[in-house]
Parts: C-alpha cells; sequence; structure tokens
C-alpha cells in the first residue's frame, strides 16, 4: 500500500496529529474523548459528569501532545547507534583517529519505544496516574552510513518507512504509516555517538586512542 512521505517539521507529533499544535492538541482530546480515556479519573461526584471527563481529556491531550515532540530522525538516529555493524565500524575508527569508514547496511528495522505517565490531580492530591504508549517502527533500505572518530556524521538512505502507534490507559488512539522522505545525503544535526566515552578512573575523558598503550574501553548500550 503506497505511503505519504511526512512534512516539515519531522517529529512523532506532526507524523501522527499534524504540524498545527493546538490542532494537534484539541484532536488528541477529541480522540481520547471518543475512547472514553478520560472515564473514572476523577473521584467522586466529579468523575460522573461529561464536562469533567472532557476538561480531564484536553489537558491530558495538551500534556501528551508534548510528549511527542520527539524528532524522528533522532530516534532514527538513536537505533542506527545500537547497529552492531556501526559499531564495530567505530571502534576501528576510535582506534585509528581520523580515520573514516563507509558502512553499507542491508534493509533493517529500528523500533523506538516510550512509556511517560501523566499524574492526574485534585486540589494538589494525586488521584491516577495515566500510562502512555509510544511506538515507532522505522523500516530502511539501502543505508550508507560515514562513521568518523567512533561518531556516525553522516547516513544516505534509498527508502524509510515508518509507523507509529500511541494508546493512553492501553487503549489505542492514534496511529499512522508514512515514509521518512530522507534527502539522498542526511547530514546529522550532530554526530551521533557509537561508543561510550573511554575513561581513566572516576573522571570521565575523552582520550586518543594512543595515549592508552593497547588498553581497551568497555563496550556499553549506546
Amino acid at each position: 500500500m503506497p505511503t505519504a512521505p511526512v512534512a516539515p517539521p519531522l517529529t512523532v507529533r506532526s507524523f501522527l496529529l499534524g504540524a498545527d499544535e493546538d490542532r494537534a492538541a484539541a484532536g488528541l482530546a477529541a480522540a481520547l474523548h471518543d475512547q472514553h480515556t478520560g472515564t473514572g479519573l476523577l473521584p467522586g461526584p466529579r468523575g460522573l459528569t461529561d464536562a469533567a471527563d472532557r476538561a480531564v481529556e484536553a489537558r491530558l491531550g495538551s500534556v501528551i501532545a508534548g510528549f511527542l515532540d520527539l524528532d524522528l530522525i533522532a530516534l532514527v538516529a538513536g537505533g542506527w547507534a545500537k547497529h552492531t555493524a556501526l559499531r564495530d565500524a567505530a571502534r576501528r575508527t576510535r582506534q585509528y583517529p581520523g580515520s573514516e569508514e563507509v558502512v553499507a547496511l542491508a534493509t533493517h528495522g529500528i523500533t523506538s519505544a516510550h512509556h511517560p505517565a501523566v499524574d492526574v490531580l485534585v486540589d494538589g492530591a494525586q488521584v491516577a496516574t495515566v500510562d502512555v504508549g509510544l511506538t515507532v517502527v522505522f523500516r530502511i533500505t539501502a543505508l550508507v552510513a560515514a562513521v568518523r572518530d567512533a561518531r556516525l556524521i553522516a547516513v544516505r538512505a534509498g527508502d524509510c518507512a515508518v509507523e507509529a502507534k500511541l494508546s493512553v490507559r492501553q487503549i489505542a488512539v492514534a496511529s499512522r504509516e508514512g515514509r521518512l522522505d530522507l534527502p539522498a545525503e542526511l547530514r546529522l544535526r550532530s554526530p551521533v555517538e557509537l561508543l561510550p566515552p573511554l575513561y581513566r578512573g572516576s573522571t570521565q575523558t575523552y582520550l586518543q586512542a594512543g595515549a592508552l598503550g593497547g588498553s581497551r574501553g568497555s563496550p556499553g548500550s549506546g
């Protein structure tokens, strides 16, 4: 099934709900109401009125829309930072400062999962916690990445399909499939660290590989 490209700004919120921030929050509040997501959150008589539910849903819509202000490029770059082939290239370029490697990757997927929560307060007292679930899946083909000094500095990708799903209180409220229209060569906003910094003792310090005399930093999750 053909998918529409993602228009800038390239955030999860604009992808799922549209670029207009106020309309995104209002649309999310309407989706929450349609799914009765705010029902039962307020205690006592306050929780028995539709107006009270709508007030809670409007506020939840605004807060959750704020959570979704996540950069899609940053999410996919974070996934690349965990790829074995890129981390191997990072280790080699760290060993030889100033060196650069070009790494070609076959079709691969990246999943970025987030689980924030919103506390509901009445007169300063917490009465409920609303769990939020966000999953963004990228499927990328024909990726070529440039790695220098243990950092991902640029990528070229043929195609990047995106699927995002949002749930509130374990109820699905928004989902969309699309295509992240990457330029032929994507210069990252800032280099992505592929390895943890080398350190000596308790003070974390970046070191040139030649100063280590053959010692190695321990690998991390990236």
